[in-house]
Formats: C-alpha cells, structure tokens, sequence
C-alpha cells in the first residue's frame, strides 16, 4: 500500500466523521461569510450581533449534531439567515463600500488565528488515532513504509485543509471584486497563495503532534502549547526582553528580528503585500522609522514561513520513523 492508498483511506475516513466538514464550515464562516456581512452591513453594531448569532449557532451544530450532512444544512440555513438579517437591520449604505484594505486586513487576521486552529484540530488524531483504535496494525502491517504512512496521512490532512480555504478564498474574492472599494480578486487569490503554506506549517505540526502523543489527550495538549507558545509565548518573550532595555521606544532592531522569526508574524507581514496597509496593521509592530534590517521586509518573512513549512513535517517524520506505535 503506497502513500497514495493510505491518502485515499484517510480522507474516507476523514469525511465520515464530523473533521472535514466542520473545518470547511469554519473556513467559510471566516471568509465568504463574513466578508460578505461586512460587504453588506452599513450598521456595525447590526453586523457585530448579527455575527455573534452567528458563532454560537455554528459552535453548537459542530458539537450536538452527528451528520456532516446535518452540520452543512444548518451552517448552509444560518448563513442565509445571516445575510437575510443583516440586510434587513442595516441602514442603505450610501454608496459607501468598505476598501480593498480592510478586505485585506479583516481576512488576515482572522485567519492569522482560525487557520492554526482547523489545522490542528483536522491532523492530530491523525497518527494518535490508529494507535487508540488499533488500526496502527493494519496501517504498518502492510507493505508500505512509516514514510509512506506519515506521507499519506500529511496529504490527506492537508487536503482537508487546503482546498476548502482555496475555495472559499476564491469565492471571497468574487465578492470582495464586486462589492469592495478597489476590489481585487487578483489581491485575494495573493492573499490564498501566502496562506496555503500557513495552513500546511500547522498540519504538520498536529501530524507531528500526533506522532509524539500516546494518546488523545496528550496529543490535544501538545497542539495547544504549540499554538500557545507561537500566538501568546513569543510575543510576552520579547516583553520580558524588553524589560531590561532602558529607551524601549523606538524598539531596537533585535526586536524586529526575534519577533519575525515568529511564523504567525511573518504570515500577516506577507498579508500587506495585497493591500496598502504598511505602518497600520493591529497585528504586528511596525518601526518608527524604516530600518535597515532585512528582518521587515517580505522577503525575510517568506523565508520563515516557508521553512517553518518545511521544518515541521520533517520534524514528525523522522520521530515517526523510530517510534515504537505497537
């Protein structure tokens, strides 16, 4: 059995249980969605309750329904609920539309936090769970390599993560070409090419997980502290180091380099490529004054990300070949 037939079983197996379809439900809340919301609502404060409504409707379908056909038909009703709701609470806009900046803005860094957590949640029982089940026996008893398996089990997962974002990505950019001040769907299509590799840095990272983890729960607990350490640990790292610096403003170029180094922060860096938002972003810190350090730029952050990319998998993959899973 190659990489390709353990892919294959995976998905099956994936798509059967509730794990595809609550992460393309939630890939789609966060982008189609709320973009159109945005796209639609005059009135911030109609949109903001119409957005709590909602979350909380979408976070109980995915834990008290059982069907994946039953999750997407009530997602695929609240969602025009939604827009039928916020259409009739908002005010006409006034041929005020909202910018492709804040297209940008919104998208990014709602993914910046959403894209971690549906990647992880979709690769960490990957591994972990055929060691619970049993079916660890079946999957290594076969005539394919633990690089064939982990290799199947990183693609199937990728691909439940993946193509829903590419997806709904692409139909984000329809609404946002047509409805967006200085709309660009070739702006969206830049912002799905920088996030396809994010998504697959945390697939690898929960597959990694997986690997490690007796068990569910610590398999859980790990992808938590990974997620943890990049989103909250970094950040209060560099605080702390910051403490000792007698001037902290303007922040010393170490700080730019550590703290970009940060694939999270690298990711929204590559974000403001597809938008005029340099100098404005709530997620990330911005020098004073330009500095001559390679550790703002692009490039840089391209780099981190990618080989945060190429790191994580590589990581499982070689623990996976010597671990004892019997």
């Amino acid at each position: 059995m190659s990489y390709r037939d353990v892919c294959r079983r995976d998905l099956t197996s994936v798509y059967r249980s509730r794990t595809g379809t609550a992460v393309t439900a939630i890939v789609a809340l966060s982008t189609v969605v709320a973009v159109g919301l945005f796209a639609l609502a005059a009135d911030v404060a109609a949109l903001a309750g119409v957005g709590a409504l909602l979350t909380v409707a979408a976070l109980l379908a995915l834990v008290l329904l059982g069907s994946p056909k039953q999750i997407a038909g009530v997602l695929v009703g609240f969602t025009a609920l939604a827009v039928a709701l916020t259409l009739a609470l908002s005010e006409p806009a006034r041929g005020v539309r909202p910018s492709m900046s804040f297209a940008v803005v919104t998208i990014g860094s709602a993914l910046s936090f959403l894209l971690p957590l549906v990647a992880l949640v979709g690769s960490y029982a990957a591994l972990v769970g055929e060691r619970e089940t049993g079916s660890v026996r079946f999957l290594l008893g076969l005539p394919n390599s633990r690089d064939d398996a982990f290799l199947g089990k990183y693609l199937s997962r990728a691909a439940v993560v993946v193509v829903p974002l590419v997806v709904c990505l692409a139909l984000t950019g329809v609404v946002v070409a047509l409805t967006f001040d200085g709309g660009s769907f070739l702006g969206i299509v830049g912002l799905a090419a920088v996030s396809v590799p994010y998504a697959l840095l945390f697939v690898g990272i929960g597959l990694t997980a997986s690997a490690y983890a007796d068990n569910s729960n610590r398999a859980v607990a790990a992808v938590i502290a990974a997620f943890a350490v990049l989103r909250a640990g970094w950040p209060a790292f560099q605080f702390v180091l910051m403490q000792g610096v007698e001037d902290p403003f303007p922040r010393p170029e170490w700080y730019f380099w550590i703290g970009r180094l940060n694939p999270i922060n690298a990711y929204v860096k590559l974000t403001t490529l597809f938008a005029n938002v340099e100098g404005s972003h709530p997620l990330i810190t911005t020098p004073y004054e330009p500095l001559a350090s390679a550790a703002v730029g692009h490039p840089f952050a391209a780099v981190v990300l990618l080989g945060w990319t190429a790191l994580a998998p590589v990581a499982g993959v070689l623990y996976f070949r010597d671990r004892d899973l019997l």
